[in-house]
C-alpha cells in the first residue's frame, strides 16, 4: 500500500524539479516560520508610529537616557551611528546619506515637539584659510638662545573637536624675554554649518627650533571670535605637540571628491568609524569621528557600493569583486580581494549577519565571510529564477531573528540560514516597504509602509500560511483514498492534486459557523449548509458554534436547544440569541460547556422538535466537521476526526497543499488504517 506522511518541513528550492525535491521541501512555502520544524504562520505586521509624511525612506530609533524618539528622512540610504564614547552626556549621533556627513546631539536633534532630527552640524572641522602673522616686541634675555619660531592655529568646535592647523606664519627669530603678537585674520574663519557657536575656540601652537624636526607645541587657547593673542611664554613652558596635523574632515563635497560626500557610515571596534566614496574606503581616528586622515584611506579597483562590518574586519562590496579589509588599527588596514566574481547589484540588499555579510549579486544571494565568498543560494534558485522572481535589483533587505528578510514590490521573501538546510520562503505584503530599521536594542525590525512605521511580525494575529509539497511519484498509477491533517489551530484547508489536477478540496474546522435555512421536506426542516437537511450534529465541548439565522426562510422559526428529555437548554452563559430569526444579523451563539449533557437537541421554539435533530456532545479533539468539499463530490456528512475520504481518482504523481496557521503533519494514503495506526 502507498502511504505518504510529512511531519518535518523546510522551505522551497525552485531550481530543483518538484519530483526531485527532498521530502521536507515544498513547491510553495508562503508566510511560514520554519524554526520549530512544523508549519507555523508568521504574525501580521502592526502599526507602530505615524510618520510626518508619506515620503520617508529612512528611520532610526534614537535613545537619550531612558527616552527615545524616531528620526526620519526622505533620503533612501541614510546610515546612522551612535557616538563611540561611553556615557557621552551629549548623546552625539553621526550620520551620512543626507547631503553631507553630519553630527548632532540630544539638544540639537530633539528640538521642538516633532519632525526629528531638527538640527545638526557638518561633521569635521575645517582648517583656517589664512596663516597668522607675527609682530615681535620686548627685549631678549641676554643669556637666552634665540630660536627660529613659527605659529599655527586650529579651530575647535563647541563639541571640543579640533581641526587641522592653518598654514604656518613666517619664521621669526625670538628669544626668551620677548613677546609676539599673533594676528589671526577674521577672514580665515570658514563658512558652513559647523558648530562654532558658544564654547568654540582657537588653539595656538608655536615651533621651538628651525630644524627639520621642528614640532608645533601648544601655547594657549582663545575664543573663536578673537583675532589676536600676545605670546609671552618661554620655550620651556610650551605644552603638548600639535595632535591634529592630519585631522581633516570626511569627504563632504564634489569639488574635492567627484564621487560625492562620504556615505555608508558604519562603526568598527576601538571607536573607529568607516565610510566610502567612489573607490575610496575611509577610516576615522579612534574615538574622534570628526577626524579622517588621508593616510587612513584605501583605494579599490572598482567603485564601492556598500560596506558592512563583521567580527574581524570590513566587507567592501563593489561593482566588481568584493574586498575584505582588516587590520589592528586604522593606519595598518589592508584590503584583500575576495575570490568571488559577484558584484553587488543593489546597495539596499546588503545585510550584516554577524560573522558574514549577505548581498544580492547577479547570480544569486551572495555571502562573504572574512576573505571567502560564495553564491549561497546556489542549489536553491537558478540564475534565471533569481533575476526573474526574486527582484535582486529592487529588494530592501534586513536582518530579523537570524534570517535575511527581503521586501520587493508586492511581497517579499526570507532566507533562513539557521537550520541544517538553508530555506527560502515567500511573504505576502499588503503594501510596498520603502525602508526600515532593525533596532539592536529590542531585536525588532521596523518597516516603512505608507506613512507608518510598522513592527514586522509584531501583531497578535497570524497570516495564513500556504505550503505545497513536492511531487510524490508512485511506482505505478495509484488511487489514493484518504487524506488527514493534524494541526494545533483550525481551520485548515487541504487540497490534493493528482497529476497536477485538483482532486479534492476540504476545509477542516472545529469552531464552526452554521448557515441555517428552512426547507420543505415532508414539513419544514432546518437545513445546514454542507451538512444537509436536519442533520445530526457533533459539537465539541469547549468550542463555540454560531448558527446564522439571517436567511428570510427562518422567519417565525427561532432555533433553540433542549436536553434529550425536552427541557429547555437556555443558560445565558452558553446560549446567546441575537436579533430576530429571518432578519439580517440574527444568530444563536452556542459555547458548549464542559459539563453539557452528552445529548442535546436543536429545535424550533415555535414549532417543536420536528424541524431539528440530535446533537451529540463529544470530548475535545474528537469532533471535526467538513465545511468545504469542492470538487471532491462529497456534499454532506460529518467527519468525526480530521480524516477525509477522497473521491476515486488514479494518478501517477500526487501533491498536497495546506493552508492554515499551525500545522503539525498531514498524510495521504490508500488505506485509512495506515493513517490511523501512525
Amino acid at each position: 500500500m502507498t502511504y505518504l506522511k510529512l511531519d518535518r518541513f523546510a522551505g522551497t528550492a525552485p531550481v530543483v524539479s518538484p519530483r526531485l525535491l527532498s521530502e521536507k521541501f515544498g513547491q510553495i512555502a508562503e508566510n511560514v516560520d520554519l524554526e520549530s520544524g512544523r508549519l507555523v504562520a508568521t504574525k501580521d505586521d502592526v502599526d507602530h508610529l505615524t510618520l510626518q509624511n508619506g515620503a520617508r525612506r529612512s528611520i532610526y530609533k534614537y535613545y537619550v537616557g531612558a527616552a527615545s524618539v524616531w528620526l526620519e528622512w526622505d533620503e533612501e540610504d541614510v546610515s546612522v551611528v551612535a557616538g563611540p564614547i561611553p556615557g557621552d552626556t551629549l548623546a552625539r549621533l553621526y550620520y551620512t546619506g543626507d547631503d553631507y556627513p553630519r553630527v548632532g546631539t540630544s539638544s540639537s536633534i530633539v528640538a521642538g515637539v516633532s519632525g526629528y532630527p531638527v538640527n545638526s552640524y557638518a561633521l569635521g572641522v575645517p582648517n583656517p584659510t589664512a596663516a597668522p602673522t607675527i609682530a615681535l616686541a620686548g627685549t631678549a634675555d641676554a643669556d637666552s638662545t634665540p630660536n627660529d619660531v613659527s605659529y599655527v592655529y586650529t579651530f575647535v568646535t563647541a563639541f571640543g573637536e579640533e581641526g587641522p592647523p592653518s598654514a604656518p606664519s613666517a619664521i621669526t627669530v625670538m628669544s626668551d624675554g620677548q613677546n609676539a603678537t599673533i594676528t589671526m585674520p577674521a577672514a580665515a574663519q570658514v563658512s558652513g554649518n559647523y558648530n562654532f557657536g558658544s564654547g568654540a575656540l582657537k588653539r595656538i601652537y608655536r615651533s621651538n627650533t628651525g630644524s627639520t624636526n621642528t614640532q608645533f607645541q601648544f601655547v594657549d587657547k582663545v575664543q573663536y571670535s578673537e583675532t589676536s593673542y600676545v605670546d609671552q611664554k618661554d620655550a620651556a613652558t610650551l605644552g603638548e605637540v600639535l595632535p591634529s596635523s592630519t585631522w581633516i574632515g570626511p569627504p563632504d563635497n564634489t569639488s574635492l571628491y567627484p564621487d560625492g560626500p562620504l556615505k555608508g557610515l558604519i562603526p568598527l571596534s576601538q571607536g573607529v568609524m568607516a565610510g566610502f566614496t567612489g573607490k575610496r574606503f575611509c577610516l576615522s581616528e579612534p574615538f574622534l569621528p570628526h577626524a579622517w586622515p588621508i593616510n587612513y584611506r584605501i583605494t579599490t579597483e572598482e567603485d564601492i557600493v556598500a560596506i558592512a562590518s563583521t567580527a574581524n574586519g570590513v566587507v567592501a562590496l563593489t561593482d566588481g569583486q568584493p574586498y575584505f579589509i582588516t587590520g589592528t588599527e586604522p593606519s595598518a588596514m589592508t584590503a584583500i580581494r575576495v575570490d568571488l566574481a559577484q558584484a553587488c547589484v543593489n546597495t539596499r540588499s546588503v545585510v550584516d549577519m554577524g560573522d558574514y555579510v549577505l548581498y544580492a549579486g547577479p547570480d544569486g544571494l551572495c555571502a562573504v565571510e572574512s576573505a571567502q565568498g560564495q553564491v549561497i543560494s546556489k542549489g536553491l534558485v537558478s540564475v534565471e529564477q533569481w533575476n526573474a522572481s526574486y527582484n535582486p535589483l529592487t529588494i530592501r533587505a534586513f536582518k530579523h531573528e537570524g534570517t535575511y528578510v527581503a521586501f520587493h514590490s508586492g511581497g517579499g521573501w526570507v532566507f533562513d540560514p539557521r537550520g541544517a538546510e538553508n530555506a527560502l520562503t515567500t511573504l505576502t505584503m499588503s503594501a510596498d516597504v520603502r525602508g526600515g530599521y532593525m533596532n539592536p536594542k529590542d531585536g525588532e525590525l521596523y518597516i516603512i509602509v505608507g506613512n507608518k512605521i510598522r513592527k514586522y511580525r509584531g501583531g497578535a494575529t497570524q497570516k495564513t500560511l500556504k505550503f505545497k509539497t513536492k511531487s510524490f511519484t508512485t511506482a505505478s498509477p495509484t488511487s489514493m483514498a484518504w487524506v488527514s491533517v493534524d494541526a494545533n489551530k483550525y481551520p485548515v484547508t487541504v487540497k490534493v492534486y493528482g497529476d497536477q489536477a485538483l482532486v479534492a478540496h476540504y476545509t477542516v474546522d472545529n469552531n464552526l459557523n452554521y448557515i441555517v435555512t428552512v426547507v420543505a421536506d415532508g414539513g419544514n426542516k432546518y437545513a445546514i449548509a454542507g451538512l444537509g437537511t436536519a442533520p445530526i450534529l457533533n459539537l465539541q465541548r469547549g468550542n463555540t458554534y454560531t448558527f446564522n439565522l439571517s436567511d428570510s426562510s427562518n422567519t417565525n422559526h427561532p432555533l433553540r436547544f433542549r436536553t434529550a428529555s425536552d427541557v429547555a437548554y437556555t443558560d445565558s452563559n452558553y446560549v446567546v440569541p441575537t436579533g430576530t430569526a429571518g432578519n439580517f444579523g440574527a444568530k444563536v451563539v452556542f459555547t458548549v460547556p464542559a459539563d453539557a449533557p452528552d445529548s442535546l437537541k436543536y429545535y424550533c421554539a415555535t414549532h417543536g422538535n420536528s424541524m431539528g435533530n440530535t446533537i451529540n456532545v463529544v470530548v475535545s479533539g474528537a469532533s471535526f466537521s467538513q465545511v468545504t468539499t469542492v470538487p471532491s463530490g462529497i456534499s454532506s456528512g460529518t467527519i468525526l476526526e480530521p480524516l477525509m475520504r477522497m473521491p476515486s481518482h488514479i494518478s501517477h504523481q500526487w501533491e498536497i497543499q495546506v493552508e492554515g496557521t499551525d500545522i503539525n503533519e498531514f498524510c495521504l494514503a490508500q488505506s485509512i488504517d495506515e493513517i490511523r495506526t501512525t
